[in-house]
């Protein structure tokens, strides 16, 4: 079986991390989860004191970034494990500023372009599909309606004693995730025309799966 690269795009909570993690494991490809690089830049901002309402303070901490992904739970900044810190709150409020910069992002897609050029990876995000990977073998995007999105996320936050968890509070931010991803100006969710979409409202974890592995054995 020849290797590809597979880009994938999608809304945040429609499942492409759970499934996709699932599909590499089975088929020895790479995992590369874009937004990690992303919120490890973030997080390497506020440690370095930096105001997120200047563009210039934030493009001026690239040089200082100097990491190693290592999977979606790990990546390495200046000698230092971030992968913990990541999903910590102030990286959640601060990281669009980050996400919105064009220099950042120009740095970003460079960096992951060079992480593909071996093949054999799925890269996963928000713009993969459409710059980074634009002539990936295979593109997906993963969509989910906003109210099973927000169940998903209030059972998992229940599950965990997360509070406040509040069903309607979810739904809100959900919308707003949406809105920001769709229309921001640089990096754009977007749905190309040769993406395969996927539906995940009312399909289980394991059947997405199947459906993908289904869809890769066509093309390898």
């Amino acid at each position: 079986m020849k290797n590809i690269n597979i880009a994938v795009d999608g809304t945040a909570g429609s499942g492409k991390s759970s499934v996709m993690i699932k599909v590499a494991e089975k088929l020895k490809m790479n995992f590369i989860d874009t937004g990690v690089m992303y919120r490890a830049f973030t997080k390497l901002c506020i440690n370095n004191g930096v105001n997120f309402s200047s563009d210039n303070e934030i493009q001026a901490q690239i040089k200082n970034f100097n990491f190693k992904y290592i999977n979606e739970n790990s990546i390495i900044v200046n000698g230092i494990d971030l992968g913990k810190n990541i999903s910590d709150y102030d990286v959640a409020e601060n990281i669009k500023y980050v996400a919105k910069n064009n220099d950042v992002r120009a740095f970003m897609v460079e960096a992951q372009r060079k992480m593909s050029e071996s093949k054999n990876n799925i890269v996963i995000g928000r713009d993969i599909t459409t710059v980074v990977l634009p002539d990936a073998e295979l593109k997906i995007y993963f969509d989910c309606s906003i109210e099973s999105r927000a169940k998903r996320r209030y059972e998992q936050n229940k599950a965990k004693n997360i509070v406040p968890n509040v069903y309607e509070d979810i739904l809100r931010q959900i919308e707003q995730r949406d809105d920001y991803d769709k229309n921001r100006a640089v990096g754009a969710l977007k749905i190309t025309k040769d993406a395969w979409y996927i539906d995940t409202s009312n399909l289980s974890i394991e059947e997405v799966i199947n459906i993908v592995l289904k869809k890769i054995e066509e093309i390898k």
